[in-house]
């Protein structure tokens, strides 16, 4: 366990509690470093139980860099899912916002991030979270988790807790980094990276300090082809999906599936002119074959192609740090991040058309794909297109891969910025602290390479210039460049953070057990985000993230103070009482307090609580983003109204209702479709409030060892979550508040947008413990264990409605970036193994996440049914080891996956074909680290 302890001297009176709290909020509180001046006042110590008196209050855990060097993590996404207590968004760090920390899966925006105990500006286009990837691993000291949820001192909004990625405060000299990460088997995934480190001048000696550290790291992009074991036909069988060969109904293909037409009318008839042939076209003379027969004599885009496991990334983090001394205690400092990232995703080809147009009824579904008889491609005309019996003249509606241009990429980058200028020092006998904080993140989306024109592609179709049938002709390859639409960016978003902080603190007078310290601060700060999604967007795709001319954006004041007040009643019994007051601009005050005690029952024994409220507003986003819009349903189903079935969460079970035959209805519109829903944002949300109860043991049960408890409890209401669509036609009468009708019975829209449901109440324990076994010929030997136990996390779909319990099972809100399907595990470890001797160190690390139930979303998954899927526990282990050639240089060499372990598989997105469990596993399989380190 590592805790503050009290530096010597009158002047910094706070207790190891206090201090613990302020160092979140105070860079000067810092760890010292190597060469640490001895003005620094606060230190980190090891896991002596001799030291159980200075134990904090807070569950609070400390992992210094070296630890995580040890482990074999050179990234901060791997840094994040490293810890027991979150999960992240994207193990492997591949979402387009970036690696997210969700810590007591509470959602990403209920933790709070900091860098040197200030805010990072949020990913942009959601601008809820932090995307820790922004920050450079050469230059951290340590990682601070704080497990209690909301403190009265930083930040009432978080509730699930705090990560403090603390940095060098110095660094004198030069260090040079090169790592490569190597997956054993061939086809992808390479992450190559490469990091300085510079600094000159001692603060003590000199007066002044500039450091500089800059990471670049690129991983290469991974194809699903390229790993046949974890991904064939039969497996997506075996977890109750469908092949893509005869029992298939082909949908978009290369070459174009077609539906006739009869007086502006789909009818039943569909095909493909090169089913009998196999579906090849000439298109497998120049590229690759993307489609195959499938039933119906259409054809189906093969999905073993296009499928992308990673994709390409490339950052480089530049943070600059400059401190000058001044007076006898006095620093200031200005700090500098930057940072720019890029990820380029490939997808399958740009699909066109659609075979029925229901845009009246469901705005954004895309138009029917049409080409006539005058066309030389309509089938058996003079462009040589094989003639199709019982096609005479007909339009067609056509649905299009164009796989001739190959992959669609997009091209995502992400800027941030961050300055700080902090000044430090004692005045009037009072520790002060003053700091000015600018920020801002910056990430535009855009198509890189073979996206079209959608009314071009429609319009080239329609007039005869394009072939859907097969390879361009001279004339339509030039038609295809003058649409092209690469290099343009459709979405913009821009978040900024511009605040002001103080902190004051200082001892009163001696109580039994120390001094009684007072500490008080606030901040004042503003934080904006501004989202545009370019009518551009309209050119390529109707369902593009973000709606298409839309310029979403927001803004907020926010005022806060707060005080702190700790008193060592006696040598054995320490309490803290904490209150914070903040003002928004948009939804008045708050005040929510926190206490705290530490009880030193014996030398081996200490016993710690904490009790907090926490409030959280709805981020702007929530309330001022992507405007309330009519879209399609993500998922087809029966109206439960109109075309009622037994089995409403089953589609295409329903019947028309003969009540409203009147109406004269279209079983298309109404029965196995994508019905009409309500999603954005929502100006009328209202604040989250929680409350968070903490209670912990730490003892020492044999020397050199120390083992901790610690129960937690978290209770939210007014939740502010999304109703999903399984969830909703899983009891359509219980929520048939959410379908909004027409006068006549049919329906308007279902709300899906963003709301104030019901609460949220889970609880655990965290558990610690090591051991250190030194010996004098061996070297030294330990053992660590973090694990957190989730006993309950109970949610309501309405306030005061039933509480459904959804530990290791999908869960049935989506709250913000974290989906209804990512899961609270019951059981989450990381068990370390070390040994040390001279220059020598090794360490054996198990990561493991217990069993839970998959999605199991189609009716031939449920309990008893043969496509059920229950995910086994998922043990990895990882092999670290480093050698100390001389004093400049360091070789690391690691073995990540060591058993080679493939990642389990899910049923969670069985229509993308993707279906390893991407919420714990990386799909790379074994991979061999090399890392070496040269100090001049």
């Amino acid at each position: 366990m590592k805790q503050y302890i009290r530096h010597p001297g009158s002047r910094l009176a706070l207790t190891s509690v206090a201090l613990a709290v302020l160092t979140l909020t105070n860079p000067a509180f810092a760890q010292a470093q190597d060469g640490q001046e001895k003005m620094e006042r606060v230190t980190v110590t090891g896991s002596s139980i001799k030291r159980i008196a200075t134990e904090n209050a807070l569950p609070l855990t400390t992992y210094k860099a070296e630890e995580l060097e040890a482990q074999g993590l050179t990234t901060m996404s791997e840094v994040a899912v490293s810890l027991v207590t979150a999960s992240t968004n994207e193990p492997v760090g591949g979402g387009g916002s970036g690696t997210m920390i969700n810590m007591r899966g509470l959602n990403s925006n209920r933790t709070l991030v900091l860098l040197n105990g200030r805010r990072l500006p949020n990913e942009s286009i959601g601008d809820a979270t932090v995307n820790v990837d922004v920050i450079p691993m050469s230059a951290i000291d340590r990682v601070e988790v704080l497990r209690d949820g909301a403190s009265s001192i930083y930040g009432t909004d978080a509730i699930a807790g705090v990560v403090n990625f603390i940095t060098k405060r110095t660094y004198t000299g030069v260090k040079l980094i090169a790592s490569d990460v190597k997956p054993e088997r061939k086809g992808g995934g390479e992450q190559p990276r490469a990091s300085i480190i510079a600094g000159k001048g001692e603060l003590q000696k000199d007066g002044w300090n500039v450091y500089t550290a800059l990471d670049v790291q690129k991983r290469h992009s991974l194809m699903q082809k390229d790993r046949p074991e974890i991904w064939d036909p039969a497996t997506i069988v075996a977890l109750g999906g469908t092949q893509f060969t005869t029992n298939t109904s082909g949908s978009s293909a290369s070459p174009a599936n077609f539906t006739v037409y009869n007086n502006g009318k789909a009818t039943s008839t569909t095909g493909n002119p090169y089913w009998a042939t196999g579906c090849t076209s000439n298109y497998a003379s120049q590229y690759s074959l993307a489609s195959t027969k499938s039933k119906n004599t259409t054809c189906v885009l093969d999905p073993t192609i296009y499928p992308q496991l990673l994709p390409e990334a490339a950052q480089s983090t530049l943070l600059t740090k400059a401190s000058l001394r001044h007076g006898e205690d006095g620093v200031l400092s200005v700090e500098m991040l930057n940072t720019v990232s890029y990820i380029d995703a490939l997808n399958p080809p740009q699909t066109f058309g659609a075979n029925v147009d229901y845009s009246a009824l469901n705005p954004g579904v895309r138009l029917p794909l049409m080409i006539t008889k005058s066309s030389k491609w309509y089938p058996g005309n003079a462009g040589g297109v094989p003639a199709v019996s019982g096609v005479t003249g007909q339009d067609l509606a056509l649905t299009w891969s164009m796989d001739e241009a190959g992959p669609a990429i997009t091209d995502d980058r992400q800027h941030t910025n961050r300055i700080v200028v902090n000044d430090e020092g004692l005045v009037a006998g009072w520790d002060y602290r003053l700091g000015l904080n600018v920020s801002q993140s910056r990430r535009d989306v855009g198509w890189k390479s073979n996206f079209f024109s959608t009314p071009g592609i429609y319009q080239g179709v329609a007039n005869g210039t394009l072939n859907p049938f097969g390879v361009q002709d001279s004339a339509g390859k030039t038609y295809l460049d003058s649409i092209r639409e690469d290099g343009k960016t459709y979405r913009s978003a821009k978040v900024k953070y511009y605040g002001a902080d103080f902190n004051l603190s200082r001892s009163l007078y001696e109580l039994p057990g120390g001094s009684l310290a007072l500490a008080f601060g606030g901040d004042l700060h503003r934080e904006s985000y501004r989202d545009n999604t370019d009518m551009v967007a309209d050119l390529v795709t109707y369902k593009v993230s973000g709606s298409p001319g839309a310029s979403a954006g927001g803004g907020r004041n926010v005022g806060a103070l707060y005080a702190e007040v700790d008193a060592p009643v006696t040598k054995t019994l320490d309490l803290t009482g904490a209150v914070r007051v903040d003002r928004f601009s948009d939804f008045g005050s708050t005040v929510n307090p926190k206490i705290s005690a530490r009880w030193e029952a014996s030398k081996k024994v200490m016993l710690r609580a904490t009790a907090s409220t926490g409030f959280r507003a709805p981020t702007l986003p929530e309330l001022y983003g992507t405007p309330r819009v009519l879209t399609p349903s993500t998922n087809r189903w029966d109206d439960p109204l109109l075309c009622p079935s037994a089995t409403p969460s089953v589609p295409n079970t329903g019947t028309l209702n003969p009540k409203y035959a009147n109406l004269n209805l279209d079983p298309a519109t109404v029965c196995n479709t994508r019905l009409t829903t309500l999603t954005g944002a929502n100006p009328n949300l209202q604040p989250e409030k929680s409350k968070t109860f903490t209670a912990g043991i730490v003892i020492e049960p044999i020397k050199n060892s120390m083992v901790s408890f610690d129960f937690w409890d978290v209770r939210m209401k007014g939740t502010i979550a999304q109703m999903t669509e399984d969830t909703i036609f899983s009891n359509p009468a219980k929520y048939a508040n959410l379908f909004v009708r027409n006068p006549d019975g049919t329906l308007q829209y279902i709300d899906v947008s963003r709301m104030n449901l019901g609460g949220l109440h889970t609880q655990g324990i965290d558990v610690g413990a090591n051991y250190v076994y030194p010996t004098a010929t061996m070297g030294k030997f330990g053992v660590a264990l973090d694990g957190t136990y989730v006993r309950k996390y109970e949610t309501q779909t309405e306030s005061g409605g039933a509480w459904n319990d959804s530990v290791g099972q999908p869960g049935a809100l989506a709250t913000g970036g974290t989906s209804s399907n990512t899961y609270v595990f019951r059981w989450k470890s990381n068990l370390r193994f070390s040994w040390s001797y001279k220059d020598f160190g090794a360490q054996l690390t198990q990561s493991y996440t217990s069993h839970y139930i998959d999605t199991n979303a189609l009716p031939t998954q449920q309990p008893g049914q043969p496509f059920y899927n229950v995910i086994s526990p998922y043990k990895i282990y990882n092999l670290s080891t480093n050698y100390k050639f001389s004093k400049n240089f360091r070789l690391s060499f690691g073995v990540n996956n060591l058993r080679d372990v493939n990642p389990p598989l899910s049923n969670q997105r069985l229509s993308s074909r993707v279906v390893f469990a991407r919420n714990i596993a990386k799909p790379i399989g074994r991979t061999y680290v090399l890392k070496g380190e040269y100090t001049f």
